[in-house]
């Protein structure tokens, strides 16, 4: 939820820079638009930081959800071919 959070406040702080800057001043879209990208990344960085680290830490926790555990005979497999890939080096290291 806090992911949510953080993300409309940056983009509500975008399209508030953005649209006084394009529909206000007259400036080109273009640069209103790169002004307001720098502007609500500075603001939300600098001034939203304990909000940042909450979204950081929910998306850390949706990603940790869906990673499959490795089971057993996997990791044997990664051992076995960890293994063979260290004995070519040897072998390669003791030929040269």
């Amino acid at each position: 939820m806090q992911f949510l959070k953080y993300t409309v406040l940056r983009l509500g702080i975008f399209c508030a820079v953005f649209l006084g800057l394009w529909w206000g001043l007259n400036w080109p879209i273009f640069v209103s638009g790169i002004i307001g990208l720098i502007f609500a990344f500075a603001v939300a960085y600098l001034f939203f930081n304990k909000l940042r680290l909450q979204a950081n830490e929910d998306v850390r926790k949706a990603f940790a959800k869906t990673s499959a555990s490795k089971t057993k005979k996997q990791l044997d497999d990664e051992a076995v071919e960890d293994n063979f890939d260290e004995a070519q080096r040897q072998n390669h290291r003791s030929a040269e």
